[in-house]
């Protein structure tokens, strides 16, 4: 056929009219086939953590809570293409392209039961000029129209079994393209490119905001087709097209690529908004009639179920109702539903951010990456609607803006390490719980920041402090009338086997221990002393104090924020008279996470400068008062931080402390120990959290110890203390509580909470000890724990641990 306007269209697809009670599970179709006329794919072919994502339902209300669909019906089982592409994802979003104008430029489109309702007041017939004359004439576009948006049972028995689209709400803006001369039957149907034009222009006008075209042919588009198309893009509108049909006539070597008509998707001002279907058979393998991407259009190639596919016949009698669609028509269709789903749960998508992420959301099928046989891959509806990219916070807080990694980064990017002064208890952690971000596209998603919150076990751990006592070593020695070393380390047996068994007893010592910490006290004069340690805590640099003979060990004062593995500290200690002395300690101590565990090291440093004024009121009666300084960065009390969970980027911490000292008899003494803090947080202007107030601590220790109490080298200590705990302190949370799409703009909520842990901590210990126990050392110590970690979810907890040990 000559036309003189420029060339024409056709379709060429395999249709099997069907009965309603052809399509119930496991009954055989029977009944005519129509084979496709010439021409290679006329209508163009036929027949998926910080947990942590969710996208919110798109406002106009600000965030209303999606309502999921029931979608497992018969009706979705009825086109298992529908869960080859993931459309369930969203469905559970509340998601069903509602609101969305899909033009279908076919051979018309006929307001059958699964239609009802569904067609623009606006639709007509482009080649007639008459809008009383846009019924289907053959079929073909109202199966198009089915696939996108056929009506989904609203039964409540949700049992019947028949069909619905894959964006069962949206509207079809019908532009019948052809007349009754030039579309006499399914086998002889062709379309103008002149009319195809007017199509366009007519969607445009009509604000379409898709436009389904599975129409095609060997030939290219005409210039007057391809301005239209043009302008289509210009107005934002996705268009999607047929990658072409392989008809049983054709030459080897037809379909390697795309087909003429549809080669416009990859010009230089279709501006990534035109797709290319292809189909794939029920294994994902492309079908045998399908045209393969080539290598000029696989960036915009994009594959859809194409066969098999079932759809509303146009012509309801003789009890036909349903026909089954086989051809790129079909995927073409079925990726313009599922745009029109993305489009309504992403308002603020333009129509190339839709189809870009149509093309890097789907999963990858043949050679890895896109090849020219399936393109960018099968349309993955699960993975559109997850968030992708970098995230950012949303919203108009402090946050707003800030980069949060990506869905697989969060929980390691975005942390709060607990412990110091907020105990095992981040109270606050459920603030976290439900905060908006956007991803690269600047779509609005829920995260769980939650996940990135570590907390130190609360309850003992007996036998990893035994495991650590069995091997450590405490030796105190004097070297000289002027000097005292004090020695502690662990003894590795694992060194000791390696020792015996490979290197044949000769590793050497230096092999065989670890953690090595230590003290020198050197006398500069009878009133003068300098201290220097390396790996020891302040407590036991400075007191009588061995950290092995508690369980609840060292969790008392504002040093005890020093990670006693990486300090180094010295000190000066002068007499200043008979009866009082002055005492003044610098400490500095790193700290880093290691890459192993959250992929990258998370570094802090603190440092302590303390001075101590100490007064024997009597002979018997000690007291002490502490005036401190601590400075700390990549830390807040003890609690490491990143990210948009951070507390603060530092701080620095006034303390004073109050030491009692009452010596009963030469073998039985009562001790106090108090500590109060003030603290000043360096604000982070990255984080979720703002305004944190001043900080305020405290703790305790009282005790009492005895020596000689039943043998002459026992010992027994009777302690009661408060570990350190933040008593007060504030801070707000700004988050995106709802989203207008429409006009940009946030509601935000700005929440102030109290940082403080939800419960005390109180620890009661008895300890006894023999040093010397029939040549072995004898410790016994029973702990009881109140709210252990500060938790109030944990009442109490006990612990007794005997230990008799030997050196030998």
């Amino acid at each position: 056929m000559f036309l003189l306007n420029g060339g024409y269209q056709v379709f060429s697809e395999k249709i099997i009219k069907i009965t309603i009670k052809e399509i119930l599970p496991f009954l055989s179709i029977v009944t005519l086939l129509l084979s496709g006329c010439g021409g290679g794919a006329g209508v163009n072919g036929g027949t998926t953590n910080p947990t942590i994502v969710n996208p919110p339902s798109p406002v106009p209300n600000p965030n209303p809570t999606p309502t999921p669909i029931a979608y497992n019906t018969a009706e979705y089982r009825q086109n298992p293409s529908l869960a080859q592409m993931n459309v369930q994802a969203a469905y559970l979003n509340g998601i069903t392209g509602d609101g969305i104008l899909v033009a279908v430029v076919d051979s018309g489109v006929t307001e059958v039961p699964e239609l009802q309702g569904k067609l623009h007041p606006d639709s007509t017939n482009i080649a007639t000029g008459d809008p009383n004359d846009r019924d289907d004439f053959n079929g073909h576009g109202t199966a198009m129209a089915g696939i996108i948006a056929a009506n989904r049972d609203q039964n409540t028995n949700f049992n019947s079994f028949n069909m619905h689209g894959s964006a069962f709400n949206a509207q079809i803006l019908n532009i019948n393209s052809t007349t009754a001369a030039d579309c006499t039957d399914f086998n002889n149907c062709s379309f103008f490119h002149s009319k195809i034009a007017l199509a366009y222009d007519y969607a445009v006008a009509h604000n379409a905001d898709i436009i389904n075209e599975s129409l095609g042919s060997e030939s290219l588009s005409s210039p007057a087709l391809q301005l239209a198309m043009k302008n289509a893009v210009d107005a934002g509108i996705l268009i999607v097209l047929p990658a072409g049909n392989i008809d049983d006539a054709d030459p080897p070597g037809t379909g390697d690529s795309i087909e003429g008509s549809s080669e416009v998707a990859y010009a230089d001002w279709a501006n990534g908004q035109i797709i290319v279907a292809g189909s794939v058979d029920e294994n994902n393998v492309i079908s045998d009639f399908s045209f393969k991407a080539g290598d000029a259009a696989k960036n915009v190639y994009l594959m859809a179920p194409g066969s098999g596919i079932i759809a509303p016949d146009h012509d309801l009698s003789n009890d036909y109702q349903y026909v089954e669609i086989q051809g790129t028509s079909a995927s073409t269709a079925q990726i313009s539903g599922i745009a029109a789903l993305l489009m309504e749960a992403f308002p603020n998508l333009n129509a190339a951010q839709v189809a870009d992420l149509l093309f890097t959301t789907a999963t990858d099928l043949g050679d890895p990456g896109v090849d020219a046989i399936y393109g960018r891959g099968l349309v993955n509806v699960a993975e559109a609607f997850r968030a992708q990219g970098t995230l950012s916070i949303a919203g108009t807080g402090i946050a707003a803006g800030v980069d949060i990694g990506t869905t697989d980064k969060i929980a390691q990017q975005n942390l709060i390490f607990s412990g110091g002064a907020f105990g095992a208890d981040i109270s606050f952690s459920g603030e976290f719980s439900n905060v908006m971000v956007l991803d690269k596209y600047q779509r609005s998603f829920h995260v769980n920041f939650s996940g990135g919150i570590y907390t130190p076990d609360p309850v003992m751990a007996l036998d990893s402090f035994l495991d650590y006592n069995l091997s450590s070593r405490y030796q105190q020695m004097r070297l000289n009338d002027q000097t005292t070393l004090k020695l502690g380390w662990q003894h590795n047996t694992r060194f000791s086997e390696v020792d015996k068994n490979i290197f044949s007893g000769h590793l050497g010592r230096e092999r065989r221990a670890e953690n090595l910490r230590m003290s020198l006290a050197y006398d500069i004069s009878d009133k003068q002393t300098a201290r220097i340690s390396s790996g020891m805590s302040l407590v036991e640099m400075m007191e009588d104090y061995r950290p092995d003979d508690y369980i609840a060990q060292g969790k008392f004062g504002f040093s005890s924020l020093l990670n006693a593995h990486g300090l180094r500290a010295l000190s000066y200690k002068t007499m200043l008279g008979k009866s009082s002395t002055f005492e003044t300690a610098y400490a500095s101590s790193k700290m880093t996470f290691n890459e192993n565990f959250i992929g990258y090291n998370i570094k802090s440093e603190s440092t302590l400068l303390m001075n101590r004024y100490s007064q024997f009121v009597s002979d018997k009666f000690l007291i002490s008062f502490d005036l401190g300084l601590l400075n700390e960065q990549g830390s807040v009390l003890g609690a490491v931080s990143t990210g948009a969970l951070e507390i603060g980027s530092g701080a620095r911490t006034a303390f004073s402390g109050t030491n009692l000292d009452y010596s009963i008899s030469d073998k039985s003494g009562f001790f106090v120990r108090a500590s109060y803090g003030i603290t000043t947080v360096d604000q982070s202007g990255k984080s979720l959290l703002s305004n944190v107030s001043t900080l305020k601590s405290m703790s305790y220790l009282v005790g009492l110890k005895s020596r000689g109490l039943i043998f002459e080298n026992d010992q027994v200590t009777l302690t009661m203390s408060q570990p350190l705990r933040l008593q007060t302190g504030y801070a707000t949370i700004s988050n995106a509580i709802g989203r207008n799409y429409l006009t940009g703009k946030y509601t935000m909520a700005y929440n102030r909470f109290s940082l403080t842990p939800g419960g005390r901590e109180q620890d009661f210990e008895l300890s006894y000890s023999i040093a010397d126990f029939h040549g072995a050392r004898l410790q016994l110590n029973f702990l009881h724990q109140l709210n252990p970690g500060h938790l109030k979810s944990i009442k109490s907890a006990t612990s007794i641990l005997f230990r008799l040990g030997s050196a030998f």
